[in-house]
């Protein structure tokens, strides 16, 4: 089963987003033709009524092929409790696999992580707070309105 990386999507809030970038996220989103668990690393959406929030999920599952989503807590994140009564995965950090490397999954990044870290919270590479985050080899973006899978990722760190 495929895994795919998303990151601050801040949804119901367009100002940390270009033009016509939801456009461009789903389709690409609901072009994935693989089974896969989604892992949102934070940051989900500024709106949090059950409403606005099963909208979302509603548009996620959508992709068939999506068996499951976990989201890492963000800054502008609720409590966990807000999420499970949609059937999501919420907490605070995970640990993960891949090809037999101890992976953690947060939303900002670990500072001097001494394992892989994949995170969100910086936005882009280019953001100039990342200088103050003291992120090294083991910190691994996921940048603001792109979807990664974890083979892109980790042969990026390689």
């Amino acid at each position: 089963m495929k895994q795919v990386f998303i990151a601050d999507t801040h949804f119901g809030h367009d100002k940390f987003h270009s033009d016509n970038w939801q456009v461009k996220f789903w389709k690409k989103y609901n072009s994935i033709n693989n089974d896969f668990i989604l892992y949102h690393l934070g940051d989900l959406s500024f709106i949090h009524n059950h409403e606005y929030l099963e909208q979302i999920f509603q548009k996620f599952k959508e992709n068939k092929h999506c068996k499951n989503i976990v989201l890492i807590l963000g800054n502008h994140d609720d409590k966990a409790n807000r999420y499970l009564q949609h059937g999501i995965i919420a907490c605070d950090k995970m640990t993960i696999t891949y090809k037999n490397k101890e992976i953690i999954l947060t939303h900002e990044p670990i500072i001097l992580s001494p394992i892989i870290n994949i995170h969100g919270h910086l936005h882009t590479k280019e953001e100039s707070h990342r200088d103050y985050y003291k992120t090294n080899e083991n910190n691994i973006l996921v940048e603001t309105e792109k979807i990664y899978y974890i083979e892109e990722l980790i042969k990026e760190n390689d």
